[in-house]
């Protein structure tokens, strides 16, 4: 019998968000990944972050988590389960990947962008770990 102990869910856009909401409602420890930022927000300079600090890292990831523990409705079953959230990026991020039974690609619908994801992913997740898209507009087969 096939048991989804944890899952990772690339991208952190309103879709991705609401996909890894629900799995952590189903009580999955899910991580969220999105770009890493190339840029400074004021905020973080004026705190002494740098490109290479975790907390900027992982801005895009935190900040959708963020967003989807105060949204109206509710994203999560009970206010508790956003803590089965872990954010991340691409580029530190995907190693983690070989300890997830369930990978769901949520980034832009954007062929280039997925296949590139999805390339990146096949590196560091185990043989028996599912992969699918999240993709609403574009062939499967040509994602795949």
């Amino acid at each position: 019998m096939l048991v989804i102990r944890k899952a990772a869910v690339l991208g952190a856009g309103r879709m991705g968000t609401a996909v890894a909401a629900h799995m952590a409602n189903a009580g999955i420890p899910t991580l969220l990944l999105d770009l890493a930022p190339t840029q400074l927000t004021d905020e973080e300079a004026k705190k002494g972050l740098d490109l290479k600090h975790p907390a900027v890292r992982n801005r895009l990831a935190t900040s959708a988590i963020a967003t989807a523990a105060k949204g109206r409705p509710a994203a999560f079953a009970h206010p508790s389960r956003v803590e089965l959230l872990t954010p991340g990026n691409f580029d530190d991020d995907l190693p983690k990947l070989g300890d997830v039974d369930w990978v769901v690609e949520a980034v832009v619908e954007r062929l280039d962008v997925k296949k590139d994801v999805l390339g990146r992913v096949a590196k560091h997740i185990g043989p028996k770990t599912i992969v699918s898209t999240n993709s609403s507009g574009l062939s499967v087969v040509a994602v795949a």
